[in-house]
């Protein structure tokens, strides 16, 4: 069957789904879509050249969430083209965005809880279901890898106790936006949609790709325990699947009262008893963030509900343990830079300042963790390795990385929550723009007075009384800079001496 379906939970309850009733054993492949007439074509393309495995069918289930442009119609056409087994379902009165969509996905086999007709999925959808022996869930904006499926149906049926394997994720670098002819009429469009992009685009997406290795390396590095199935590209044991829906009592797969449904149904997995993986090589390209703005609201939503996820759980769980102890070391490196420009700035300010050789020693062995870490990102650039071993862009990404968290904490204690996936998506589409450029000015502003006033007050600055008064406090917190420095040099010396081994991000 190539057919393109449109299907709804009422064919699914009165059994007008297929037209048999014996069905062979399936990997079901759900997406959820909303506007993504720019996007699905490539992931449907990449559907279309999957290796499926022996003996196994491939159907695809996509839910159409709120599109107002031609997601329907591209879908259509694609499958004209790929000869694909899809099947669309229209969204009915969601309001819990893609975790919504996607429940109501997973509706179609195991039925509506909160049905007030008590309406069951007919026998022979459930015979259907039956047949499932995984589901694999993805994003509309994701192009697999041709072996990505194969490879992680093998990784999750080579052991019962395997409940969800993730893909690795490397982000799409956009094309040069000199490629684009300049009268070309969807020129702008490809431009806001990313495909194409400037300079300052490619090194946003190259410092994603860095993090998301550096992410993928640490799993694979702790027995490929998976932090996140995420959402992106993951495959999911039905039986695990049910048994977190019965377990916790969901409308499907997906719980929404955080903004990573995939964080959340990942433990749920692992409290149901299952092991979740990161898989060796399975690997999928995903989209990135191009602009600060667009990476700060995607960003504020990933950190919010992770942070969520560790005021629920506290330190019970291993992976929240880990949380806890990565915002630490986060907050330590903040201290650490904070405490340095301040203390070598009154030194320097009260012509009190003695170099310590010591300080050059984590500046070091960052800079080669940053050398190795870059080398083993997937499609990093020449520039992306220099910059990375100056230590200029992990500089810039950690303190945006800083002001992120911060914002997120604050953003705890306010009455008035806000809504990650709306200010994803308006950031995404060009509805909000950022506030950087007037950030930047001020503290620019802030410095030319703060040089102003060292100029006109510097014989003040340096008489005996103030250095005197000044010098107790400069050696004691030159002592706690020097603790927390060597504390950072070890855990850099770790991170490095794990890097050595033969994993790939």
């Amino acid at each position: 069957m190539t057919d393109t379906h449109v299907v709804t939970y009422d064919d699914a309850v009165n059994n007008r789904l297929f037209t048999t009733g014996h069905f062979t054993s399936r990997i079901v492949v759900m997406i959820p879509a909303h506007n993504e007439e720019d996007s699905i074509a490539d992931v449907l393309k990449s559907l279309s050249e999957q290796s499926v495995p022996k003996g196994l069918k491939m159907d695809i289930y996509i839910a159409l969430d709120h599109c107002t442009d031609n997601t329907e119609k591209v879908v259509v056409r694609c499958n004209e083209d790929y000869h694909l087994s899809i099947y669309l379902l229209n969204t009915v009165k969601n309001r819990q965005r893609k975790v919504g969509a996607l429940n109501q996905l997973y509706q179609l086999f195991w039925g509506n809880p909160n049905d007030p007709d008590n309406k069951e999925v007919g026998k022979q959808q459930k015979s259907y279901a039956k047949s499932i022996v995984a589901f694999v869930g993805i994003d509309a904006d994701v192009y697999l890898d041709k072996d990505c499926i194969r490879t992680l149906w093998s990784e999750l049926s080579h052991n019962h106790k395997v409940g969800a394997v993730s893909a690795n994720y490397t982000c799409l670098m956009p094309e040069s936006v000199r490629h684009i002819l300049r009268n070309d009429p969807n020129r702008e469009r490809l431009v806001r949609k990313g495909k194409f992009g400037n300079a300052l685009n490619r090194w946003w997406v190259a410092q994603q790709n860095r993090e998301f290795a550096q992410w993928t390396m640490k799993q694979k590095y702790c027995g490929h325990f998976a932090e996140i199935a995420g959402g992106q590209c993951s495959i999911f044991r039905p039986e695990a699947a049910i048994e977190v829906r019965n377990d916790y009592k969901l409308n499907g797969l997906y719980d929404d009262k955080s903004d990573t449904e995939d964080l959340l149904l990942t433990q749920y997995i692992r409290a149901c008893g299952w092991v979740c993986l990161i898989s060796k090589s399975a690997r999928c390209y995903v989209d990135s963030m191009k602009t600060l703005h667009t990476y700060s609201s995607q960003r504020n939503k990933w950190v919010s509900g992770t942070t969520d996820y560790m005021l629920q759980d506290g330190l019970k769980t291993k992976y929240s343990r880990r949380l806890w102890i990565q915002e630490a070391g986060l907050f330590i490196n903040l201290i650490i830079r904070l405490f340095f420009v301040l203390l070598v700035g009154l030194s320097l300010l009260t012509d009190q300042f003695y170099w310590n050789w010591i300080w050059i020693t984590p500046v070091i062995v960052a800079s080669l963790l940053n050398l190795v870490l870059t080398l083993k990102t997937p499609n990093s650039r020449f520039l992306d390795v220099v910059l990375a071993t100056l230590l200029i862009s992990p500089e810039i990404y950690l303190w945006i990385t800083i002001s992120i968290h911060i914002n997120v904490w604050l953003s705890k204690i306010r009455i008035n929550k806000q809504d990650g996936w709306e200010n994803q998506y308006r950031a995404e589409t060009g509805q909000t723009h950022s506030h950087a450029l007037m950030y930047f000015v001020l503290f620019f502003l802030f410095a030319a007075a703060a040089i102003y006033f060292v100029k006109v007050n510097y014989g003040l600055l340096t008489s005996p009384t103030i250095q005197q008064a000044l010098n107790p406090y400069l050696m004691q917190g030159f002592v706690l800079l020097t603790i927390l420095t060597i504390f950072e040099f070890a855990v850099m010396l770790n991170q490095l001496w794990k890097l050595r081994g033969p994993y790939k991000a």
